[in-house]
Formats: structure tokens, sequence, C-alpha cells
């Protein structure tokens, strides 16, 4: 069914577009390739990956492993060998049949001392796997070496999301230059959404990984395509949107999907039987927004004055090419150098981007609460 998927993975008939994203990895998949997958966050990256990709090497590999880590947030050493262990567990679990879990741990996994329950309440395989914890690395690297002993004998993929969050732990990417090395028979994508953290783990010359993959960048999604897909889903309600219309509204929310698709369904909520013109869409969108004020209160508490300063700057204006020029520094009433390590310290956490005309907000519905309400 058509509709405007938000809070989950979006399943393959809603996601929207990403034909050209869709089919490079395909290519990728298909030869092995190592690659770097960049998009910004809700762009429909994972949904691409875990609901397109993965789904269709399984269907073509009736017997294969699939290891898939989501590494958000990773902070420390300890904190990804456990992240690591947990989804290689998983991952191997959802790889084979219930039957044959075990006898397949026994055979690729003996020096982790496997342990197979069944979950009372599904049915489904809970593999334990028995390693000493190790910050030096040793557990990682223990880990990749049973997984290239798995690929090397059956086809095998190996994703590992959010992958920038690495560059913040000591060693980590070392530990996986090494790791990747040691693969060859199997394709490897890493995915991010800091363009500024991949960068540094992959552009910078004394970097471990430096040089280490195809680069391969989710673009935003063309403004005809989107408005098929909302005009597709508006029909449910008999709404209809014209192009201009539907591109304002896509630029109201810095044509990222996931916001969109909120909006979307919130016009859907409140209107039936209706063109959908600007007026409608700015009305749903304030709504909206007052049905999420409470959670971005609580959200904005966490900043201090000077970095509130910094995001209510960088909302009204939408995009800032120079965050350090004299007008904003003086809008802000901050020096350079404080100006400086905000936007540093904001983009690290994921809250402020940089694109090509300069920064801006990751959220974009953070940034019309913003400039609606303060």
């Amino acid at each position: 069914m058509k509709r405007f998927v938000v809070d989950r993975l979006v399943d393959r008939e809603n996601i929207c577009n990403l034909v050209k994203e869709q089919e490079s990895l395909r290519r990728y998949v298909q030869r092995g390739a190592k690659v770097v997958v960049y998009a910004p966050r809700n762009y429909g990256k994972t949904s691409l990956i875990k609901n397109v990709v993965i789904e269709e090497f399984r269907q073509r590999h009736k017997r294969c492993f699939v290891f898939f880590a989501d590494l958000l947030s990773v902070r420390s050493l300890e904190s990804l060998t456990i992240r690591l262990r947990s989804a290689f567990e998983h991952s191997f679990a959802e790889s084979f049949p219930i039957k044959n879990v075990l006898e397949n741990a026994r055979h690729f996994l003996a020096a982790l001392r496997p342990e197979l329950s069944i979950d009372s309440l599904t049915g489904s395989p809970n593999l334990s796997l028995r390693v000493d914890e190790d910050p030096t690395g040793q557990t990682i690297r223990s880990i990749f070496r049973h997984a290239r002993q798995i690929v090397e004998e059956l086809p095998g993929l190996i994703v590992l999301d959010e992958f920038q969050d690495i560059a913040r732990v000591e060693e980590a990417p070392g530990i996986f230059r090494s790791c990747f090395e040691e693969i060859a028979s199997a394709p490897i994508i890493v995915l991010g959404s800091k363009r500024h953290l991949l960068a540094s783990l992959f552009a910078n010359p004394e970097a471990p990984l430096n040089g280490w993959g195809t680069d391969l960048e989710f673009q935003a999604i063309p403004y005809d395509e989107f408005h098929l897909y909302i005009e597709e889903r508006f029909h449910q309600n008999n709404l209809t949107i014209n192009y201009e219309n539907a591109r304002y509204l896509q630029d109201l929310l810095q044509r990222v999907p996931e916001a969109v698709n909120r909006l979307g369904q919130q016009i859907m909520d409140i209107h039936a039987d209706r063109e959908i013109g600007r007026e409608a869409i700015a009305a749903s969108l304030v709504k909206l927004l007052d049905n999420r004020a409470s959670r971005y209160e609580t959200y904005l508490g966490q900043f201090s004055a000077s970095e509130g300063k910094v995001l209510l700057i960088l909302a009204k204006q939408k995009v800032v090419a120079h965050p350090q020029s004299k007008q904003f520094l003086a809008d802000a009433s901050l020096s350079a150098r404080a100006v400086g390590q905000i936007i540093n310290r904001l983009m690290d956490r994921g809250v402020v981007e940089k694109i090509a005309p300069g920064y801006r907000l990751s959220d974009p519905l953070l940034a019309a609460y913003l400039r609606h309400y303060r």
C-alpha cells in the first residue's frame, strides 16, 4: 500500500526514487566492491540497504551470510566491541535456518564458543558468542576473521551503518583498516550521515582508511519524482497538489524525505477532497510543530545559551555561508573562536550539517520550529 512512512524503515514500495543509487549499489555488490555511502540523516539510505539491497542479495543467494551492524553513537573501543559482537550474533542467527544455526556456528565459530538458545515467544534462535572483553581490539579482529572465514565459503555481504562515529574512537580506524584488508571475497558497504567525519576517515591523507573504497553520495530526490510520490498518496483522500506547490513543500523541509513524509501525512490527517495550496501546507506545518512542541522544547533545553543563539540564527537564515562573518558574529554576540567551536560541536552531534552553499540545521522540522516559535 502506498503511504507516507515515518518512524520506521521504509518498505520497498514506499521508497521514493533513489533509482540511480539502487542501480549503483547493485553493481557494486555484484562485483564485490568496497563502498562508502554518504547521505544526510532521514534520506532513506538504511531503508534502501536493508529492504532492497540486502533483500535482493538474499534472494539471489539462498545460502549466504549478511553481517549488518549499526555503529551510531559508539564512544569507546569497549562500546564498539559490544555493538559489533551483538550485531554479529544477530546476523549469524538470521543468516542460517534455525535447524542449522548451531551446526554452522560450530563449523565457523568454534573459537568463539557459540551457545544457542530459542526465544520462547518468537521461536527465533538466539546465538551467544562467549568471547573475552578486550579493549585492545582483538575481539573486533576476531569477529572479522570469522566473518572472513564465512564469506570465503559462502556468498557474503558486510554492511556497517553510521560508520562515521568510529572517528571518535581511538584506534578504531586502524583496526578497521586491517580487518577490511583481509576480506577480499565479499562486498563491504559503510554508510554515514556526517560528511565531515566521513572525510576525516577517508579523505585525510594521514588517516588509516584514506583512499579506501568507492564513494557513493545520495542526491536530493528530483522535484518531479517527489511530486508524483506525494500525489499518489494524496489520492487516497481525494487530494491534489500541483507541481509548484509540491516543490514549495519540498523546499520548506530541505527536501528531506522523512520530514516531507511527516508533513504529507499531517496534511492527509486534516484535509480531504480538495486541492492543497500553500496556505494548507503552512497551516498543516504549524499543526505538526504544535504536536511536537514539547519534545523540541525539551531537546533545546540541552543546549547552552550560546549554542541556542547559533541554532536560532542558522534556523532563521536557513543556510549560512560564513558563520564567522562579521554580521553573524554581531547577531550572536560571540567571538569567531566561540562560534567556530560551537559549529564544530553541533556538527559532531549531527545537529548542523554543511552543504555546498553553507551550514544549516540537519532537522528541517527543528529549523521550522525555531523560526515559528522563537
